[in-house]
């Protein structure tokens, strides 16, 4: 199901029962993961292209999701001018024991380009002193005080979504 909220800076392809009835899709065999596997094992491949080509993609990735053979998907609605970059990102979201399953879908699919991140590389760039949140920060223009606040309210968010290992992990509002 593709889930496209104007408010967001994000276009999602989720399963419907996730967005209806309650289901999990951060899990391995059925499982959900706690915060401690989450950080081990959750990725994503990262796809680059227009959005025209993204949209395309998540379009021939829907039935997959449904199926439960791809977890989910997210892409940018629009280019992030902080990060600079001339291209959409797509990230095609998975646990590690199953991404070589996913790159075989995505091949099939016409993407070539093959890049992998797990979730803990992305929440670290995005922490004080990581490259995305200061981009992010310079992008803004925003000045020292302001910098900070937005420095301390990332450690203190992610210190709370993570502080229990064993807990269910509960996903990132986006």
């Amino acid at each position: 199901m593709i889930v496209d909220r104007p408010g967001s800076h994000f276009i999602f392809v989720v399963p419907f029962d996730h967005v209806y009835r309650g289901y999990h899709y951060i899990n391995l065999n059925g499982v959900p993961l706690t915060n401690k596997e989450y950080l081990e094992k959750w990725g994503k491949w990262l796809v680059f292209g227009q959005r025209e080509e993204m949209e395309e993609l998540a379009r021939k990735l829907d039935p997959f999701v449904e199926d439960r053979k791809v977890p989910a998907v997210k892409y940018d609605r629009k280019l992030i001018t902080e990060f600079q970059l001339n291209r959409c990102v797509m990230c095609v979201y998975c646990h590690h024991d199953l991404r070589e399953d996913v790159w075989t879908i995505l091949s099939s699919l016409g993407v070539r380009d093959k890049a992998w991140m797990f979730e803990r590389e992305t929440l670290e760039k995005w922490l004080p002193g990581g490259v995305n949140l200061e981009k992010w920060i310079q992008g803004r223009n925003l000045d020292p005080e302001q910098a900070e606040r937005v420095r301390i309210g990332a450690k203190e968010k992610f210190r709370q979504m993570f502080e229990n290992d064993d807990a269910i992990f509960a996903g990132i509002d986006q």
